[in-house]
């Protein structure tokens, strides 16, 4: 039992102590003897180690089975300008009430919540964390938390819109809030093409479908080009083309893309075009869309 509580920062829950062949009895008379002391609701802590802030964290942690969040997660995650000043964890909506000293968020996407842990402390990944942040802090704060993980390279332009695109839900707290702060750093600059296929490619992924394959090429029947696409999905046919100011909006592509498209249809491939608005703020309906293109190619 030292040995279990030596590694949770001095604490183990009444069903660790259990698994482990205590018994009720003795749980209640370690407690009364002042040997262990409850931390958080079915949670001790060994008298012989002082509580600390990851300790009262983890504590929440494991009496909610939550993950520690939001400012918390970025002080575990040593994003600059966190300390670990506060308890702060997310749990499934509706699942705890309102715990004193426990700040707590509740979320109706914990499935989508990728665990990390540090310092033996369950807690969300940088990415989803940035979101969340999103929600909590003010615009400064948020572009300088945003400033901190690029520069550190703990996260690229990209992972973050990819997590907003996965997030992405109808009055989803965060969300505008980071989308505005990531369009502001586009304006001018943009993600790289390349990586936007990646990333429409991990979201399409990511909602149940098949990667699709990237820069295909499409011929004729006499070997010669018609088109190279972004992404393809070349047994049912289909291809997607991601349009953009920064890439498309030139005299030289505004003339040659219809062109291009018109080729590719003639040649019996279904083109789907996509802005990056339809990637920022409408995913599911582009990976709708996909879908619905796909069963319809394979009919």
């Amino acid at each position: 039992m030292l040995v279990l509580m030596s590694h949770h920062h001095g604490l183990v829950s009444r069903a660790e102590a259990l698994a482990a062949g205590m018994t009720q009895h003795q749980i209640r008379g370690r407690v009364r003897t002042g040997r262990w002391v409850r931390a958080t609701p079915g949670v001790y802590r060994s008298a012989a180690v002082a509580p600390t802030p990851r300790s009262r964290l983890l504590a929440a942690c494991m009496a909610y089975d939550a993950l520690a969040s939001h400012r918390s997660a970025a002080a575990l995650l040593a994003i600059d300008g966190y300390r670990l000043d506060r308890v702060e964890v997310v749990v499934a909506t509706g699942r705890v009430r309102r715990v004193p000293g426990v700040r707590l968020h509740y979320s109706s996407q914990m499935d989508l919540a990728r665990t990390v842990v540090r310092d033996g402390i369950p807690c969300t990944d940088p990415a989803r964390t940035i979101l969340d942040l999103a929600g909590v802090v003010n615009r400064q704060r948020l572009d300088a938390t945003i400033d901190a993980v690029l520069r550190d390279g703990m996260l690229r332009l990209r992972d973050l819109w990819a997590v907003l695109a996965s997030h992405a839900r109808p009055g989803r707290n965060g969300s505008a809030a980071l989308r505005a702060a990531l369009e502001a750093r586009t304006v001018g600059g943009g993600v790289p093409l390349s990586d936007w296929s990646r990333m429409v490619a991990d979201l399409l992924e990511e909602s149940g479908l098949r990667r699709p394959l990237f820069e295909h090429r499409i011929e004729d029947e006499s070997n010669s080009l018609v088109a190279q696409v972004d992404l393809a999905y070349p047994a049912e046919r289909l291809a997607i083309e991601l349009d953009s100011v920064k890439w498309h909006f030139n005299l030289k592509s505004f003339k040659e893309d219809p062109r291009r498209r018109n080729a590719t249809m003639l040649a019996g491939w279904t083109v789907l075009t996509f802005t990056w608005d339809d990637y920022a703020k409408r995913p599911d309906a582009l990976c709708a869309a996909v879908a619905t293109a796909l069963r319809q190619r394979d009919a």
